[in-house]
């Protein structure tokens, strides 16, 4: 048995059921004689294959390989790793790498210093020694992607590697490997936990993706409802993590330290859980927490704990955190506070055309438990969650490292994961641009993926971010005229259509969403910029 089906029995053991990739030259010879019982899935640009990647294993939450080609397509993919840290995604990123007598000599597409090109996006980069060592660096990777924090890591393959010849009994020995993940707190820690929450008068708990992302959802909700808790989103979550229309969750934290500190004043004791403490952007000094307030950091991440500017760092499996701190509370009756206020609706701008509002707010009629969300319009998103209140978990993705290109081929990916929940990718103009090409995978897999693309034709978040730092007029680049979603989804065999009215919009969406095939939907958008904070 050559290597490459050594290799393919192994990771398929390690649970490996699905590869993304944009192959060349140097990867054909690992690819020959693929797999039947395993699926391809190919996009045609490696920045989008990364991030389709990406929402696959969100869904999943299984090893996902990538398959890219040596030096430059590695490099068109590196803006997208540096997001699939952020979010946590478990990824097998391999490169083909020219054939090992040619290296030295750097002929023609050798990965010059393979494993230094993904740093720092990637947990461990290394090109194995020998042709014999590709499946121990394959497991390694396998289980290093997946250990917390979970995250993509990479491996540069010679092309002329695979027709080697690994010893069989260490490959079986690699197959069968068991690595336990889940790392509970230790005791001593949750009990200081308990007691601050249980002397609390006003506990607050702030969620992020880690604390939900593998099956704790249930857990958080006990906790919060036991122990009389607010519920916050952390700033930069990926993931929805909390049922928004319970009456304990109070929205979602804003990315400013000032404006983070107005949202937790008064609050006496703050637990962040499976998220950093805290991720912000711009710069807005101030306090995260009331003075004399306590605040417990519940990560499984050493850097995450290391870096927190203040309160006390627990290590561990933020879902077992959940799990045990639920178990152990005493029981509050706390009264939950008031609802969350509704602001009305604003239906049409200045320009006359429909406001983001205006669309949200028609789309959330559509947006049933059965159907997952990806959004990357950042100029609205606040809006998004004033209208749209996601009451189950796995139901919404966004990019959690502020790099664009992730909500449609994210979406993509997450619909291949799991066909019986179609997706929503609500997309900006501008972002569709970044991983465009995921329509294509999209409409060759039969994905069932409904895009509707915000066309406010300008980069709005970004006069949002000139407004707050007072940047002068005459930025170039701000603006996005010419611009046609429509014919660009066409082409990549994408029905498309543009919409001008929201309640026509909501209505195409509805079917759209129910028939269970790619399309797209193009509403103009009134460029008004918003508050950034």
């Amino acid at each position: 048995m050559a290597l490459r089906e050594q290799v393919w029995a192994m990771l398929r053991a390690l649970g490996v059921d699905a590869v993304f990739g944009n192959p060349g030259s140097t990867e054909l010879t690992m690819l020959a004689g693929f797999p039947p019982d395993l699926r391809y899935y190919l996009g045609l640009q490696e920045a989008a294959v990364v991030l389709m990647a990406d929402g696959y294993a969100q869904v999943t939450r299984k090893p996902v390989l990538v398959n890219l080609h040596t030096g430059p397509g590695l490099g068109n993919a590196v803006g997208s790793l540096l997001t699939a840290a952020w979010s946590r995604a478990p990824l097998v990123v391999t490169a083909g790498q020219q054939v090992r007598a040619m290296i030295t000599q750097q002929n023609w597409l050798v990965n010059v210093d393979a494993t230094t090109v993904p740093r720092p996006a990637v947990k461990w980069s290394f090109e194995p020694p020998r042709p014999q060592d590709v499946p121990a660096a394959l497991a390694r990777a396998v289980h290093t992607a997946r250990a917390a924090p979970s995250g993509p890591v990479f491996v540069s393959l010679p092309m002329d590697d695979w027709s080697a010849v690994a010893d069989q009994s260490e490959v079986d020995d690699l197959a069968v490997r068991v690595v336990r993940y889940r790392a509970a707190p230790a005791a001593e820690a949750v009990a200081e936990v308990v007691r601050a929450v249980d002397g609390a008068s006003r506990p607050a708990l702030v969620l992020g993706a880690a604390a939900t992302a593998e099956g704790d959802w249930d857990n958080a909700h006990r906790l919060a409802e036991r122990a009389g808790l607010a519920v916050f989103t952390a700033p930069s979550s990926g993931r929805n993590v909390f049922d928004e229309t319970s009456p304990w969750f109070r929205g979602f934290l804003p990315f400013g330290a000032s404006q983070i500190g107005e949202r937790l004043a008064g609050y006496d004791v703050v637990l962040v859980v499976g998220a950093p403490a805290f991720t912000c952007y711009p710069y807005s000094p101030g306090r995260y927490i009331s003075p004399g307030a306590k605040l417990f950091h519940l990560t499984d991440d050493p850097d995450e704990a290391a870096r927190a500017p203040l309160g006390t760092s627990v290590l561990g499996d933020p879902g077992r955190a959940l799990a045990e701190l639920a178990g152990r509370v005493a029981e509050r009756k706390r009264t939950p506070p008031e609802p969350r206020p509704v602001p009305p609706v604003l239906s049409v701008g200045a320009t006359g055309r429909p406001t983001s509002d205006s669309v949200y707010a028609h789309l959330a009629g559509v947006i049933t438990p059965q159907v997952r969300v990806t959004q990357e319009s950042p100029s609205n998103l606040a809006e998004f969650h004033d209208r749209v209140r996601l009451s189950t978990p796995d139901s919404f993705l966004t990019t959690p490292s502020g790099g664009l290109g992730y909500g449609l081929a994210a979406g993509v990916g997450a619909a291949i994961a799991d066909p019986s929940r179609p997706v929503l990718a609500i997309i900006g103009d501008g972002s569709l641009h970044y991983s465009s090409s995921a329509l294509w995978t999209a409409a060759q897999a039969g994905a069932p993926v409904v895009t509707v693309v915000m066309a406010n034709r300008e980069y709005e978040i970004l006069k949002a971010f000139a407004g707050f730092n007072h940047v002068a007029g005459g930025v170039p680049g701000l603006e996005l005229p010419g611009l046609d979603a429509v014919s660009l989804a066409q082409g990549y065999g994408v029905p498309g259509r543009r919409v001008e009215d929201p309640a026509m919009l909501a209505a195409l969406v509805k079917d759209a969403l129910a028939a269970r095939k790619p399309a797209l939907f193009e509403i103009p958008t009134d460029p008004a910029v918003p508050p950034l904070l």
